[in-house]
């Protein structure tokens, strides 16, 4: 059982480092998700920095290597390229992280997912009178531009 009592500003208790580092070791944590398990373990906030401090010296947290994690598996789940920015300032990465990772992805797997995405979407949905804009609004949804929605259906 978690014991939920204000930590004083002592040594770090060794319980709370390991549950922490566990918690880290299971899967990419960006620092605000790390920063929100520690509120809710009623960790103090300068025993915050320290044990952030101290997870980010042993690699358990990184902001880059969860984002370039975080822009592979949605990019799988085919979602755009606004869409995975949108999602990566919600969990709080920084913007600088953010620009370098996303420009390290070849533009091509872009377009690839965009194309998969056409393909998927005209597989499973029914032909109709409308499928043009019901398509487009379903990739606008996903994450992509319109120019390059407009482009990739032209060709």
């Amino acid at each position: 059982m978690l014991n939920l009592r204000l930590l004083t500003d002592m040594d770090i208790p060794a319980d709370i480092l390991s549950k922490l580092e566990h918690y880290c070791a299971y899967q990419e944590r960006c620092e605000a998700d790390v920063r929100k398990k520690m509120v809710g373990m009623a960790v103090s906030a300068s025993q915050r920095e320290e044990i952030m401090r101290r997870l980010k010296d042993q690699k358990f947290v990184d902001d880059e290597r969860f984002t370039e994690q975080y822009v592979r598996s949605k990019l799988h789940e085919q979602w755009g390229p606004l869409k995975i920015r949108q999602g990566l300032f919600a969990k709080g990465v920084a913007a600088e992280v953010i620009d370098a990772v996303m420009g390290q992805v070849a533009p091509e797997a872009y377009e690839e997912v965009l194309e998969d995405a056409i393909e998927k979407w005209r597989r499973t949905n029914p032909a109709t009178g409308d499928d043009r804009s019901r398509l487009i609004r379903a990739l606008l949804s996903k994450g992509f531009a319109m120019g390059e929605i407009l482009s990739k259906l032209k060709s």
